[in-house]
């Protein structure tokens, strides 16, 4: 069974699955909560000026970054627009949730901390001289990719860059984060690194123009300008290549995905559904 969901009239940057739901945000300026069942959309959220690129929810919060250098966060069930947190100086590309804490990255070249509960900015780390297009947090760590063509790793409290990851060719579209392993994309690789020693383990050449990725289990999921997200089952064993590689046309939000996929570029105006 799928479902098409429409209303949007740009290009659909962000989606987060919370429950029964899925929050949508696009270039049209608006964030759109839907029913995942139904696929009934329930509320349009509408007061950022510019393109919003970004989407977390926590609890019954969503936390929005947008093209107008600001992060909004509103009531889930509302829809109200709570907080609005401004300091960056120029389009924030990426939002993420650890804790109590805010971390967003911006084409400022900054990432900033701020405090979820007063909005106040705690700190702001300067190190990438090119935007900072994605931003992901684990434990004590924020792990940033950048335009610059680096990954960088952050100490969370103290703010200071402990490593740089370098051996991409091209700019940085996004980074995630699984165990002990930063996954990065560029326009045409994806590369999968140790983050304690910064070793480089694998380099996978899925597809091309590369916008977003995330890790399940042993799969790498991959979603790209060329209209396709690949499906790339991935060892770490030295020397093992991946056994098969599977292309869909679909954005699959499976069951055991719902809950998971945190932060996936679709460059459509639509969100696709497809239940397995």
């Amino acid at each position: 069974m799928s479902k098409t969901l429409e209303g949007h009239i740009a290009w659909v940057k962000s989606v987060f699955v919370k429950d029964n739901l899925i929050i949508s945000v696009s270039w049209d300026t608006t964030i759109r909560i839907w029913d995942i069942a139904s696929g009934i959309c329930l509320k349009i959220l509408t007061r950022h000026t510019g393109s919003v690129n970004s989407v977390f929810v926590k609890d019954n919060l969503i936390i929005s970054g947008s093209h107008d250098e600001s992060i909004r966060i509103w009531d889930i069930n509302t829809g109200e627009c709570l907080k609005i947190l401004e300091g960056h100086k120029d389009s924030v590309n990426s939002v993420f949730v650890k804790d109590n804490l805010i971390i967003s990255g911006s084409s400022d070249k900054t990432i900033r901390i701020w405090d979820i509960d007063t909005g106040l900015c705690l700190k702001k780390l300067v190190g990438h001289i090119d935007w900072v297009n994605s931003v992901f947090a684990k434990d004590n760590l924020i792990i940033s990719g950048s335009g610059d063509k680096t990954i960088k790793i952050w100490d969370i409290n103290s703010g200071s860059c402990l490593k740089t990851l370098e051996g991409h060719t091209d700019w940085i579209n996004s980074v995630f984060v699984k165990d002990n392993l930063a996954i990065s994309c560029s326009w045409y690789t994806i590369r999968i690194w140790d983050m304690y020693s910064g070793l480089c383990l694998k380099i996978l050449k899925c597809h091309n123009s590369i916008e977003s990725v995330f890790m399940k289990d042993n799969l790498i999921i991959s979603g790209s300008w060329d209209k396709t997200i690949s499906v790339t089952p991935v060892s770490l064993f030295p020397g093992e290549l991946p056994v098969f590689q599977s292309v869909i046309d679909s954005y699959n939000l499976a069951p055991h995905l719902e809950r998971e996929i945190l932060d996936y570029s679709c460059k459509v105006k639509r969100v696709q559904i497809t239940l397995v």
